[in-house]
C-alpha cells in the first residue's frame, strides 16, 4: 500500500471503569527465541497516596559464559531522580524544557534493596553502590552485588530481592503526573554480563546519563502489580489474569517472554481501542481528550506492521501495546520498551500535520532495532536510533507520499525523510563529532541531529546508491543474524561490506561502503557546487601550424569559429564521494558525466555542441548527504515559477492571519 489511505479501519473502542479486559493473546512461545540468562518473578504494590512502590522480586540467573561470575551489577535508575547530584540531573536545571527545583521531599524519586538474597542466604551486606563511568560518589544508578558463591558456568542461582521506592513526579518519562503514572526503568534490573574485546567476561553496566537510553540482556518476566481497582492498566507482555480484591485494589498478572525490559502505565481515564494484524493484539490506552484520533495511531502502527514485516522480517511477540498519556503527563511519552510504547499528541491535531503518526511509528520500528536486535543503546546508539529514524522515513513516506508526509497542510507540504535530512544538514557545526562513539559523548544539541538524522541519511544514501532490493535484502540478513542478539558496529558493518562485494561491481562497492564508513565514523562535511557555467565563441586558428620548419602552415584567422562550452563544478567539503553531473544544452538534449571529487575544482569542455543551459549535481538526488542542495544546479535562464507559487501562497496566509487579528484589536 502507498500514498495516503484514507479507509477507516475496523476499530472496536471499549471505555473502561476501573478494570482490564485480558488480552486476546498467548504470550508463551513454543520454545525460547532467546538465550533466556534470567526469569524476573516480581509481586509489585503501588501505594498511589504516598507515591510508593513494595516489591519482592525473584530472579533465576544463568551464567551463560565460560567465565564464573563472582559479582552482579543492577540498574537502580530510579535513583537518577533522587537529587540534583545524581549523574542524570548534575549540571543542568532544566529537562524537556522544564525545571526541577522546588520540589518538596515527597516529589524526588529514589529505589532501595532492603534485603538481597542468594539461594537463601542473606548477602545484604554486599551491596555497594558504584560508577564505573564518571566516579560521580553521589551517583547511585548502579550497584554492585559480590556473591557469596561465584555462579559457575553453566550453573543457575536464585536472588531474592525485597525492595521499595519512592515514584518520583516525572522529569523525564519515568514517574507520576497527577494520577497518571509511567513505570520504565523502575526495578533493579541486571546489566549484560558479555565478553570484552580483550576477550575477557564482565559486565556492560552502565550509569544513566541524560545523553543515553538502555542496555539490558533477554529474559522472561511474571510481573504481578496490584493498584487501586480505579487505574485502567497497560504492560508489556500479555495481561494473564486478573484478580479483585477485598481491599478496593487489583492484582494483574502480566507475562512476557524473550524481552529486554519490561514497562507499565496505569491512569484511571484511560480508555483502550483495541485491533489486530494478522495475529498480534493491538492496544491503544488513550487520554479521553485524544480518543478522536485514536483511528489515526492505530492505521499508522499497523501499516509499520506491514512495512517491516515486508522488509524486514516477522514481528515475534504477540502484542503491541501503546500508551498516549494526558496533555499533563506528555513528558513520559516518546519512548520505547519491549512491546509497550509511549506516544504524544494534542487534542485536535489536524489530520494533515502528521507528527503523531511518524512518532507512533518511530517508536514502533524499536521493537526491531533495540527490542529485537537488541544493539547497545548506551555505546552506539546510532545502531538503533538511526536504523529506526532510517525506516520511519520509508514506512511514513510510503504511506502517505514522500513530497508531503509529514506535512500536508494549508497548501504546503513536507516529507518526513526530508525534515531527518535538514535536521543534520540545518546542524549549526556538523563537524562537531563522530556518530559512532557511546552518547554520553554529545551534547544535547548535536544528540539527534548526529544520532538519528545523520545515521539515517547515511543510510538512505546507501539505499539509493544500491538500490531498494539489494538494500532490504542487507537489512534482512543483518536482522536474521543478530535478531535476540547484541551486535555491535562492527556486525553490521561486516554485513553490509559482504553484501556491497557480493552484489556490486568491486570500485563500486568499496566507494559506497566508505561512504558509509566516513559518515558514521568521521566527522567530514560533503557539499558540491556548480559555479560556473559558460557559453563561449572561440575565434579561428591564427599562427604558423606544424612540426617540420620547412613545411609549416599559415593560418590568418579567417576560417570558422568554434563553440566552447564549459561546466565549472568545485567540492567545497572535505568529504569525497564520485558525484554525477547533469548536462542540458540548449535544444533539450543531455548527457552525464562523473566527476571523482579528489581535486578542489573540475571543468568540463565540451566543443562544437549547442550551448549549455543549465548542470545539476546528483540529478537522481541519491546523496542526501550533501549539506547544501542550493548549490547543486546552475541554470542560466532561472524558472522563477515555484518562487512565484509560495510566495503567492506565503501572502494569502499573511493576509488571512492579519485579518483575523484585527478582530480581536
Amino acid at each position: 500500500m502507498v500514498g495516503r489511505i484514507h479507509i477507516l479501519l475496523p476499530l472496536f473502542f471499549w471505555l473502561l471503569q476501573g478494570s482490564s479486559l485480558i488480552a486476546q493473546c498467548d504470550p508463551f512461545f513454543p520454545k525460547a527465541l532467546s538465550p533466556r540468562t534470567a526469569h524476573y518473578t516480581m509481586e509489585v504494590k503501588l501505594d498511589h497516596s504516598n507515591r510508593m512502590l513494595y516489591a519482592t522480586q525473584t530472579i533465576k540467573l544463568y551464567n551463560h559464559s565460560p567465565a564464573p561470575i563472582k559479582n552482579l551489577r543492577f540498574y537502580l535508575y530510579f535513583n537518577a531522580f533522587k537529587n540534583t547530584e545524581s549523574t542524570f540531573l548534575k549540571g543542568t536545571t532544566q529537562i524537556f524544557g522544564q525545571g526541577f527545583g522546588e520540589r518538596n521531599a515527597k516529589e524526588w524519586g529514589w529505589v532501595n534493596i532492603d534485603t538481597f538474597r542468594q539461594d537463601g542466604k542473606n548477602i545484604s551486606a554486599n551491596m555497594r553502590f558504584v560508577q564505573p563511568d564518571d566516579q560521580n560518589p553521589d551517583d547511585q544508578s548502579v550497584l554492585d552485588v559480590l556473591l557469596d558463591t561465584p555462579l559457575a558456568p553453566g550453573d543457575t542461582t536464585v536472588l531474592t530481592l525485597y525492595w521499595q521506592a519512592q515514584v518520583p513526579k516525572t522529569i523525564a518519562r519515568a514517574g507520576y503526573s497527577k494520577d497518571f503514572y509511567l513505570f520504565c526503568h523502575w526495578f533493579p534490573q541486571l546489566g549484560v554480563w558479555e565478553e570484552k574485546a580483550d576477550g575477557h567476561w564482565d559486565w556492560n553496566c552502565h550509569q544513566f546519563f541524560r545523553q543515553t537510553e538502555f542496555f539490558a540482556d533477554f529474559g522472561v518476566y511474571d510481573v504481578h502489580i496490584t493498584t487501586e481497582s480505579k487505574f485502567v492498566m497497560g504492560a508489556s507482555g500479555c495481561l494473564v489474569s486478573e484478580q479483585r480484591n477485598t481491599d478496593g485494589t487489583t492484582t494483574r498478572h502480566f507475562h512476557a517472554e524473550d524481552v529486554i525490559d519490561f514497562a507499565w502505565s496505569v491512569y484511571p481515564r484511560f480508555t483502550l481501542q483495541q485491533d489486530r494484524w494478522k495475529n498480534v493484539d493491538i492496544k491503544l490506552l488513550i487520554a479521553p481528550e485524544h480518543a478522536s484520533l485514536g483511528p489515526r495511531y492505530l492505521h499508522a502502527l499497523k501499516f509499520a506492521l506491514e512495512y517491516l514485516d515486508k522488509h524486514v522480517g516477522a514481528y515475534p511477540y504477540p502484542t503491541i501495546t501503546v500508551v498516549d498519556p494526558p496533555f499533563h503527563g506528555l513528558r513520559s511519552g516518546l519512548m520505547e520498551y519491549p512491546t509497550l510504547i509511549t506516544v504524544g499528541t494534542f487534542y485536535g491535531m489536524p489530520e494533515g500535520i502528521r507528527t503523531m503518526e511518524s512518532l507512533v511509528v518511530h517508536e514502533f520500528v524499536h521493537q526491531y532495532f533495540m527490542g529485537i536486535v537488541a544493539s547497545n543503546e548506551k555505546e552506539e546508539a546510532w545502531l538503533d536510533e538511526g536504523f529506526v529514524t532510517y525506516f520511519e522515513d520509508r514506512i511514513i513516506d510510503a504511506a502517505y507520499g514522500p513530497t508531503h508526509s509529514l506535512i500536508d497542510f494549508l497548501g504546503y507540504g513536507m516529507g518526513n525523510r526530508e525534515l531527518t535530512r535538514t535536521e543534520y544538514t540545518g546542524m549549526q557545526n556538523p563537524r562537531s563529532g563522530i556518530t559512532a562513539r557511546p552518547g554520553w559523548m554529545f551534547t544535547e544539541n548535536n544528540f539527534k541531529p548526529l544520532i538519528y538524522s545523520k545515521t539515517a541519511t547515511t543510510l538512505r544514501t546507501v539505499h539509493e546508491l544500491i538500490g531498494e532490493e539489494k538494500m532490504d535484502r542487507l537489512l534482512q540478513n543483518y536482522f536474521e543474524q543478530w535478531k535476540f542478539r547484541h551486535p555491535k558496529g562492527r556486525d553490521f558493518k561486516a554485513i553490509l561490506k559482504a553484501e556491497l562485494i557480493a552484489g556490486l561491481d568491486s570500485t563500486f562497492a568499496k566507494q559506497v561502503f566508505e561512504l558509509f564508513e566516513n559518515g558514521i565514523e568521521k566527522a567530514l562535511v560533503m557539499d558540491y557546487a556548480v559555479v560556473q557555467i559558460l557559453n563561449e565563441e572561440m575565434p579561428p586558428a591564427q599562427g604558423v601550424f606544424g612540426q617540420n620548419p620547412q613545411n609549416l602552415q599559415y593560418k590568418d584567422g579567417s576560417g570558422a569559429t568554434t563553440r566552447r562550452s564549459t561546466v565549472e563544478i568545485q567540492r567545497k567539503g572535505d568529504w569525497i564521494f564520485p558525484v554525477e553531473v547533469l548536462v542540458t544544452y540548449a535544444d533539450g538534449s543531455n548527457e552525464k558525466f562523473t566527476w571523482e571529487g579528489v581535486d578542489g575544482s573540475y571543468k568540463w569542455m565540451v566543443w562544437n555542441k549547442p550551448d549549455i543551459v543549465s548542470a545539476q549535481i546528483d540529478p537522481e538526488h541519491k546523496i542526501g548527504l550533501d549539506l547544501d542542495l542550493n548549490n547543486n544546479s546552475l541554470t542560466l535562464q532561472p524558472n522563477t515559477a515555484p518562487l512565484w507559487k509560495y510566495s503567492a501562497k506565503a501572502t494569502f496566509w499573511i493576509q488571512n492571519l492579519l485579518h483575523s487579528l484585527s478582530f480581536l484589536m
